[in-house]
C-alpha cells in the first residue's frame, strides 16, 4: 500500500513537473518572439501622395516578404524641429532600423544615432545633404533633369523661360535649382526661380514665378507636392506648360498635371524595404549597400490638360506618354 501511494505521489509530482515545465516553455517562447519581434520607426516630414506611396509600398514590401515588424510611423507636418523631437523618441522606443522619408527627417535622424541603422528615400543628393555614414544608405530621387528640361521644347518650340518655384528651407531644393540652372543655360533655356519661406509665401510665390516664365518646372520640393492642386489649377489657368520631375501617383492628382516624367515613389519604397530587409534579416551593414540610383524613367500625360492648352495630340512626347484620360 505504501509502494502504490508513493509511486502516485512521483507520478503526480513529474506531471506537475511536466506541465510547470511546458508552461515555462510556452512563457519563454511567447517573451523570445516578443524580443524578437523587429521595430521600425518610419519619420515623414509631411503628407502628400509621393512621400505616402513612399511609406506605404515600404510597408507592403515587407509584409508581402513575410517580415513581421512593428511600425511606429510619425509625421512631422513640415516642422524641421518636430522631425528632430521624433529622431530622438526613436532612440526612447529602441527601434531596430529608421526608414526616414525625405532629405529633412534623414538629416534628423542621422544626428541622433551612428548606430542604428537607417534607410531613407526621397533624398535627392545624398552626398551634397551630408547623409554619407556607416549606418546609412537608401533611395535617391534625383531626377533626371536634362531629360526633362528637354521636352519642354519638344512641347513647344518658342519655351525659353522655365518657372521653378521652391521652399528655401530644403536643401534638396536648393541643389535641383543650382542644377537646372546648369543644365539650362546648356541647352539655351534660362530658369526663372522663385523661393518662398513657407506655405503662406507659396500663392504669391506662383504668381511672382507665372508671371515671368513660359512654362513651369516641378521639382521635388515637398511643399510644393503638398500645395500640388495650387501650382497646377494655377499654371493650367494661365495656360503654360508644367511637367513634373516625378510620376504623379495619385490618380486624381495626376489629372490636373499636363506631364508627370521620371520614376514612381511606390518604387523607391520597395528598395528601401530590400535594403531594410538585407540590414535586419542577413545583419548586412548600410554602408555596404549602395545608395539606389536609376535612369528608369516614365512618363503620363492629361489628355484633359493637353486639349485645354491647345496640344497635338500627335506631339512627339504626348504620343509617347502613358495617357490619363
Amino acid at each position: 500500500m505504501k509502494k502504490s501511494l508513493i509511486a502516485l505521489l512521483l507520478s503526480s509530482v513529474a506531471l506537475l513537473s511536466a506541465c510547470s515545465a511546458s508552461g515555462e516553455t510556452k512563457q519563454d517562447a511567447a517573451k523570445a518572439e516578443e524580443i524578437q519581434k523587429i521595430k521600425i520607426g518610419i519619420t515623414q516630414i509631411m503628407e502628400h501622395p509621393a512621400l505616402d506611396k513612399a511609406r506605404e509600398s515600404f510597408i507592403e514590401k515587407l509584409k508581402t516578404d513575410g517580415i513581421d515588424a512593428e511600425i511606429i510611423y510619425k509625421n512631422s507636418q513640415g516642422d524641421f524641429s518636430v522631425a528632430n523631437t521624433i529622431a530622438q523618441s526613436f532612440m526612447d522606443e529602441k527601434v531596430d532600423l529608421i526608414y526616414a522619408i525625405s532629405t529633412p527627417s534623414a538629416q534628423a535622424a542621422k544626428q541622433v544615432t551612428s548606430d542604428v541603422p537607417i534607410v531613407f528615400s526621397a533624398v535627392t543628393d545624398p552626398v551634397q545633404s551630408e547623409l554619407e555614414a556607416e549606418n546609412i544608405t537608401g533611395a535617391s530621387d534625383k531626377a533626371p533633369i536634362k531629360t526633362q528640361l528637354e521636352l519642354f521644347n519638344k512641347l513647344d518650340k518658342n519655351i525659353k523661360k522655365i518657372g521653378i518655384v521652391y521652399s528655401t528651407s530644403e536643401s534638396n531644393s536648393q541643389i535641383q535649382v543650382k542644377q537646372a540652372k546648369e543644365i539650362a543655360n546648356e541647352l539655351g533655356l534660362e530658369i526663372v526661380d522663385v523661393g518662398v519661406n513657407n506655405i503662406n509665401d507659396l500663392p504669391q510665390g506662383i504668381d511672382a514665378m507665372l508671371g515671368k516664365s513660359d512654362a513651369v518646372y516641378m521639382i521635388t520640393d515637398n511643399l510644393v507636392a503638398n500645395s500640388l492642386q495650387l501650382l497646377t489649377s494655377k499654371t493650367n489657368k494661365a495656360k503654360k506648360i508644367l511637367i513634373a520631375s516625378y510620376v504623379i501617383d495619385n490618380p486624381e492628382s495626376a489629372k490636373s498635371v499636363l506631364l508627370s516624367s521620371g520614376v514612381s515613389y511606390t518604387q523607391f519604397g520597395e528598395k528601401a524595404a530590400e535594403m531594410a530587409e538585407k540590414i535586419l534579416k542577413d545583419k548586412v551593414s548600410p554602408s555596404s549597400i549602395p545608395v539606389y540610383y536609376t535612369d528608369e524613367s516614365v512618363s503620363y500625360v492629361s489628355m484633359d490638360v493637353a486639349k485645354e492648352l491647345g496640344l497635338d495630340e500627335n506631339n512627339e512626347v504626348i504620343k509617347n506618354a502613358e495617357k490619363i484620360q
